[in-house]
């Protein structure tokens, strides 16, 4: 990439991180980052074909640094099997709380879910969340346990969460609630 776009990128994203924080990531528009970042909309635009993109951009970082610190944590067992699972439940359910706008923004854009899908950070997500499941999971196929990982991926998508949370569950509840779904009953 030239120096030139690396700039603008750098720009869009910047102003994009700082018009998320004043107003709620739905009330901002493409034209507002724009205005914002001294740049032409069709610049934005080329750099970033949607405001879901955007938020993807501004999000990589985050996923890398949640599963980062999770894989040294599931890498250190403190505690039984089926409460260090519902600890990262509870911690994934934290970094969803905290970046939910963004997340939003992603799962509803025209074609990022798509893209993420069959990315690297989607793998290495899934391989994490399978690392999580596979001591509450007695002796079932790599298969299975990876069909586990993508179903609670899906699961906790903002929409399910934000609905959980509106019937009144906490964080520390809708985890135990999921765990009791993902742990295999002979």
């Amino acid at each position: 990439m030239r120096k030139d776009a690396q700039i603008n990128q750098q720009k869009i994203l910047d102003a994009a991180a700082n018009l998320f924080k004043e107003r709620a990531v739905s009330k901002v528009s493409m034209k507002d980052i724009a205005q914002v970042a001294g740049i032409g909309t069709g610049t934005l635009y080329r750099n970033f074909p949607n405001k879901s993109e955007l938020c993807m951009a501004l999000s990589l970082d985050y996923i890398q640094q949640f599963i980062t610190g999770e894989e040294a944590q599931l890498q250190n067992p403190s505690s039984p099997a089926t409460k260090q699972f519902e600890d990262f439940l509870t911690r994934w359910l934290e970094f969803r709380e905290r970046r939910i706008q963004l997340l939003t923004e992603i799962e509803t854009g025209p074609s990022v879910m798509s893209t993420f899908y069959h990315s690297p950070l989607y793998q290495q997500l899934v391989n994490l969340t399978m690392q999580a499941l596979k001591p509450i999971s007695d002796n079932i196929s790599k298969a299975e346990l990876k069909f586990r990982a993508d179903m609670l991926i899906s699961m906790l998508k903002s929409d399910s969460y934000a609905y959980q949370r509106e019937q009144g569950l906490t964080r520390e509840q809708i985890a135990i609630n999921i765990s009791h779904l993902m742990i295999k009953k002979v």
